[in-house]
């Protein structure tokens, strides 16, 4: 039992010290002097687990490349909607500045209207629409065109450009 164990301690030392590819010469060295069973048994179940390791480290390698290769297509795809992203946020600013432009343009024609024609008109309008025109406009034309709107939807308005002003 000794010499099995002292050969299984010399084996495991050789696997460390070698590493498995120079493993299997050193054991196929030993072959020659083993005498028992025992050693013989264990011999082959090292091998066999040393070739089952190969195996896995195969596999691993395997995965280990697959990864990578999803990993930089992830990456690629994220920069893909970075830069996505960017275009959509260029855009969208785009189109405020435009529409921006478009509601200062009405201020300046709602300017020019009679107050009493304008508040019809801006009473009409969605709230965000009217608060942009109103601001647009001088003061003076803004308070006539409220004054002609009237009532809870002058109120409406009112706070609605005062709140717009403190933001």
């Amino acid at each position: 039992m000794k010499i099995i164990r002292g050969v299984f301690i010399v084996l495991s030392l050789l696997v460390v010290i070698h590493g498995s590819g120079e493993a299997v010469e050193d054991f196929q060295a030993l072959d020659t002097e083993i005498s028992s069973v025992e050693e013989r048994r264990l011999i082959v179940k090292f091998k066999e687990q040393q070739q089952k390791n190969k195996q896995q480290l195969v596999a691993l390698e395997k995965e280990k490349i697959e990864l990578n290769l999803l990993r930089t297509e992830v990456d690629k795809r994220l920069d893909a909607l970075t830069l996505l992203r960017r275009e959509i946020q260029g855009l969208l600013e785009e189109k405020d500045a435009r529409e921006l432009e478009k509601v200062a343009e009405l201020s300046q024609m709602y300017n020019r209207m009679e107050s009493v024609r304008a508040a019809q008109i801006i009473s009409e309008l969605d709230r965000e629409l009217a608060i942009g025109i109103l601001s647009g406009m001088k003061a003076k034309s803004a308070g006539k065109v409220l004054a002609n709107i009237g009532g809870e939807k002058a109120a409406e308005l009112s706070t609605a450009y005062s709140t717009l002003k403190e933001d």
